[in-house]
């Protein structure tokens, strides 16, 4: 089984995340046959050498995924179906790309070279877990493949688990913490958003692991069988403007779950959950309250939340003049709160981020539909539905 590591950023400046997962593999007895990066911007040469040194990098730019153009015009795969597949919907100078296409450059980019198993992770993910000790916290490195082969080597399509670190919502409370998790539709975190003054949103890694089945991933810590694609849609999320200012939408990897579900795939929560250095800052605590770059930091993951929502709502076949209208009387409550919470002015603004998105669900179906479409048409040239 060829296997790669996949990941996803703007510019290679240090080789420090790749080798991380590289010295991992090694440590452990694991082969990787390649390191796949899509990036948007630069590459740092002393970072590729390193990271080629131990394993070949196939760095694919985005503006010009040379690779993958050769090999569908080989195998005959249509300019149309190449240029909806390969040519990103955005102006990249903006420094962002929607994640769905990030995603799939990579996806493609392995296909095409004939990878058996993806692992994707993020930038900002190592291959360790925080565990809790007589001592205090401490960072633990893991076996980080074997927990994700273990399944996939035993009847598994797809892997994921959870990550320890902070918590995306950061330690608070206020009165309208249930009215904003409404309005962004992540309600089943309220529990947990309520009770963060005690756990103060950090998430360790249990003794106890528990692999179960699964239909929701983390596009940073999973791992797919490529020929389970046979059968999948494509990873998928768009973008938004407002005031000129490009907002990308979150949850490629949540709809991606959706069709998992539904199409008889196996997943499996393996229960080993790396560290996600959310906040940029790890030891450090986020502090909603009294840190900007934590509340930019919530602010994006709001735009996102709201971002993704009308297409998700769509996908889940809801009815979506109630639900639009549910979620944003929630979510002006819900933002008002946080306003005063935070005493950031800021905050207010989501509310006009959602009706930016409502407005662009149309295109939002007409793309994901276009690129579905493209995406099995390239499957169908390469023999991948047989």
């Amino acid at each position: 089984m060829k296997t790669a590591l996949g990941m996803i950023i703007r510019s290679l400046e240090s080789d420090t995340a790749i080798m991380s997962f590289i010295d991992n593999a090694l440590m452990f007895g694991h082969k990787l046959d390649c390191v796949i990066v899509a990036y948007t911007h630069h590459l740092d040469p002393n970072a590729v050498k390193s990271i080629n040194s131990k394993l070949p990098l196939f760095a694919v730019n985005i503006n010009d995924p040379h690779y993958n153009k050769k090999q569908m015009r080989r195998r005959g795969v249509s300019d149309s179906i190449m240029k909806e597949l390969l040519e990103c919907p955005v102006d990249t100078t903006r420094g962002l790309v929607p994640y769905g296409f990030n995603r799939m450059i990579v996806v493609i980019e392995a296909i095409l070279r004939d990878v058996d198993i993806l692992f994707f992770v993020d930038s900002d993910v190592v291959p360790s877990v925080l565990r809790r000790t007589a001592e205090g916290l401490i960072v633990e490195e893991v076996d980080y493949f074997k927990a994700h082969l273990d399944y996939l080597n035993s009847g598994s399509d797809v892997t994921t688990g959870e990550y320890s670190g902070y918590n995306i919502l950061p330690p608070a409370s206020f009165n309208g913490m249930d009215d904003l998790l409404a309005g962004v539709q992540k309600e089943g975190m309220l529990e947990y958003w309520q009770t963060s003054e005690i756990h103060r949103s950090l998430v360790v890694q249990s003794d106890i692991i528990t692999p179960e089945p699964c239909s929701k991933i983390l596009g940073g810590n999973t791992a797919i069988k490529l020929s389970a694609f046979a059968k999948l849609p494509p990873f998928f999320s768009s973008y938004y403007f407002l005031n000129d200012e490009m907002f990308l939408c979150r949850g490629e990897d949540t709809i991606l779950g959706i069709e998992i579900s539904q199409s008889g795939i196996i997943c499996t929560d393996v229960g080993i959950n790396p560290l996600h250095d959310t906040y940029k800052d790890y030891p450090a605590e986020p502090d909603l309250r009294g840190d900007p770059s934590a509340q930019t930091r919530f602010y994006y993951a709001c735009t996102g939340w709201v971002g993704r929502n009308p297409l998700f709502n769509y996908i889940l076949g809801n009815d979506l003049p109630s639900t639009k209208e549910y979620q944003r009387e929630r979510l002006g409550r819900g933002l008002l709160a946080l306003t005063e919470y935070t005493s950031n002015p800021r905050f207010r603004n989501v509310i006009d981020n959602f009706d930016a998105s409502w407005d662009n669900l149309g295109r939002y179906i007409t793309e994901f539909e276009k690129y579905s479409e493209a995406w099995e048409g390239f499957k169908e040239r390469i023999g991948m539905n047989k």
